[in-house]
């Protein structure tokens, strides 16, 4: 097929203005932007373009079909890949019977098709030298600042000559909604944010966001007739080396259905998004033999789950306020059964842009999504409802935030229409709050859900976080709460034994908690260091902020520093919120200064050590306490044992895991978290 170059100015035909929208699409897609097109709508139109393109003769250069990924973020450095990075052939899951006979009776390789960005690492000397993205197939950017810290990816391993593998990055599903509401609620999915933070310039920003790497091509050493030439022995090889390794299983003709069925079971108990699965000939030097079309090898091919679509009604727009005051829409719509049986009947619509240019249902340009719209929904990825298309429909836009009454308007960032709620005081972000401050990674008071919170608020027993602390001072009213549907005695009595053992705890968790803007557990982390972990220090800082100095502070910086000085003082301006706050102080108890960073009372700074937490914990309250601790003093918690562990903690020492026996290969000693803190103090 010839390939014409494209100029939007003279290339105006349908197969230009088709290419165009799917290269735009296609950049947010790799890029890290926020996407305005369904995976589903890009996979339509994708097709549309190929058809286009056979009957045209020709492809336009920035065509998808043409180029594997999207352009390169310049203001990273570029880098060509050692081995052309291709996409995959696909077939979807109404079509998997095709697999069985594409195995042509040989054994392959299934695993999982994860949706986040493919990074290509390259290792020498037994060390990482360089991360790329996968860009446009034939280059991609340099992200090796950010890749040293990705969960799952050693930066040394054993093997010391020159290797190339492929892997994929991804955001959990927990981690995204962490993430997102800090961010206004701007991205979609966790692909997206996930690609924008791999392709950060600054390390100390993307570090302060969990991503997962998990590698699935090994590229080189290249299989030979007596080394790793099979698929499974390579993964089990890049295992060994230290790598997080995508789920995998060997399959053959007769099997092959059965574990696409049995794996279809899982989607909704993955962490991290996936969409579909990858079969890979087993033999792999048979697969080098069989080589590659322009766009795709043809050893290996990709299955996506088919999303079913089915037409509905949508009869209401229900608008649902976030902690930050993001207005969401909400789509409410006649029953409809999707998936693995669910019966749908709400969809989120993310944001107003969005509305506005829905897919038409008919294929031919947008609608605006409203009421009254028919609209065809699906589950992406089998688990989370979608609006694929619609008919024209009725928007309006309330003119008040739907659930204070509060002034609000419309905010457009980099193009993208989102509605905020104005009102400080709103109730809708007044319950998100205090869920955040009660939730695992604030003050971790264990089975209070945001629903119970809503229920506690709602009821007169909750009016601000302070109130947790006096709840047990208020024994007729705790009577009264054991009589309400769905609590009882019992699940009183459990939630304050949880709010007494929240009590004790530190800085740098009582600030991650209070929901200041930008104070993930990074910042919250260098705040405490910066007060010394004293809460007198803190509380006087907060009647006078030292806006220069906490700037000066490295890692902080003036946008962070304003942001903390403004939080404080609409807290002490407010004499009753004031008030307030330092009763919740008091109800508090935190360690002596300095303790809960273990450097001055213990001398126990673990600056340049590297440890491995794995297994259950129970001196600290959980794993993310404890590796807050061992970060607080310097030190680093990595997900997997390398050479460069020093530690790994697990409290079954004598455990055949995988852990333990790569730790005991390498001589790095195993300690129990009692031996730790007898070494290093907790």
């Amino acid at each position: 097929m010839k390939i014409i170059p494209f100029d939007p100015e003279t290339c105006k035909d349908a197969q230009a203005e088709l290419t165009k929208a799917l290269a735009d699409a296609s950049a947010a897609y790799y890029g890290g932007g926020i996407s305005k097109m369904s995976d589903m709508e890009f996979d339509r139109r994708l097709e549309a373009l190929s058809m286009m393109e056979q009957k045209s003769g020709f492809a336009y250069e920035n065509s998808p079909n043409v180029r594997v990924g999207a352009d390169i973020v310049t203001v990273l450095e570029k880098s060509a890949h050692e081995q052309t990075a291709l996409s995959l052939d696909k077939v979807k899951y109404k079509d998997r019977e095709d697999l069985v006979s594409w195995l042509s009776g040989r054994d392959g390789v299934l695993s999982w098709k994860m949706d986040g960005l493919t990074v290509v690492l390259t290792y020498d000397g037994g060390t990482l030298t360089k991360a790329v993205t996968r860009g446009n197939g034939t280059e991609g950017s340099v992200i090796t600042h950010n890749a040293r810290y990705f969960l799952g990816l050693p930066i040394t391993i054993p093997y010391q000559g020159h290797l190339v593998l492929r892997g994929e990055c991804t955001m959990t599903n927990e981690e995204f909604e962490r993430i997102n509401a800090l961010s206004d609620g701007i991205y979609e999915n966790a692909r997206n944010l996930a690609s924008a933070t791999i392709q950060m310039l600054d390390s100390n920003e993307s570090r302060k966001r969990e991503i997962r790497f998990a590698a699935f091509k090994l590229v080189v050493p290249e299989p030979e007739e007596t080394f790793l030439r099979l698929e499974q022995e390579r993964f089990a090889w890049l295992k060994e080396q230290g790598f997080s390794m995508v789920r995998y299983a060997v399959v053959n003709p007769g099997n092959i259905l059965d574990t696409i069925e049995e794996w279809k079971q899982d989607i909704s108990r993955n962490a991290s998004p996936t969409d579909g699965l990858v079969l890979s000939f087993d033999d792999q030097v048979y697969a080098q033999q069989l080589g590659a079309t322009g766009h795709h090898p043809r050893g290996s091919i990709a299955m996506k789950w088919t999303d079913e679509t089915v037409e509905s009604v949508l009869r209401e727009i229900e608008w649902s306020v976030g902690k930050t005051g993001v207005i969401t829409p909400v789509a409410i719509f006649d029953t409809v059964r999707l998936g693995l049986g669910s019966n749908v009947s709400r969809a989120s619509l993310h944001n107003l842009s969005i509305m506005k240019q829905m897919p038409s249902l008919d294929g031919e340009g947008t609608c605006v999504c409203g009421i009254g719209s028919r609209v065809r929904v699906y589950m992406a990825n089998m688990i989370i409802p979608q609006v694929h298309s619609c008919t024209e429909g009725t928007l309006i836009l309330p003119d008040c935030c739907p659930v204070c009454g509060g002034e609000v308007k419309v905010l457009n960032r980099n193009g993208i229409e989102t509605l905020l709620c104005l009102n400080p005081d709103c109730s809708a972000k007044h319950i998100k709050r205090i869920a955040a401050f009660a939730s695992k990674d604030g003050m971790n008071i264990e089975g209070l859900s945001e629903s119970r919170i809503e229920y506690l608020i709602s009821g007169g027993y909750l009016h601000s976080e302070a109130d947790f602390y006096t709840m047990k001072d208020r024994p007729e009213q705790m009577e009264k709460l054991s009589k309400e549907d769905g609590w009882g005695e019992k699940s009183v009595t459990n939630m304050l034994d949880a709010i007494e053992r929240s009590r004790d705890t530190t800085l740098a968790r009582f600030i991650f908690a209070l929901s200041i803007p930008l104070a993930g557990h990074d910042l919250a982390r260098k705040l405490s260091s910066f007060f010394h972990g004293s809460i007198d220090e803190f509380l006087s800082f907060m009647e006078n902020p030292a806006e220069e100095d906490l700037a000066s502070e490295d890692g902080i910086g003036p946008v962070k520093a304003k942001n903390v000085a403004d939080w404080c003082r609409n807290v002490t301006q407010n004499p009753d919120a004031w008030e307030r706050f330092r009763g919740l102080v008091r109800q508090l108890h935190f360690p002596a200064p300095d303790a809960e960073n273990g450097q001055k009372e213990t001398g126990a700074s673990l600056q340049g050590m590297t440890f491995v937490i794995t297994g259950a914990v129970h001196e600290y309250k959980n794993r993310d306490e404890f590796k807050a601790s061992v970060e607080a003093r310097g030190g680093k918690v990595a997900g997997s044992v390398s050479g460069k562990t020093n530690y790994l903690i697990n409290n079954d020492t004598a455990s055949t895991s995988g852990k333990n026996r790569k730790a005991q290969e390498l001589g790095i000693p195993i300690l129990s978290e009692d031996a730790f803190i007898q070494m290093f103090g907790k």
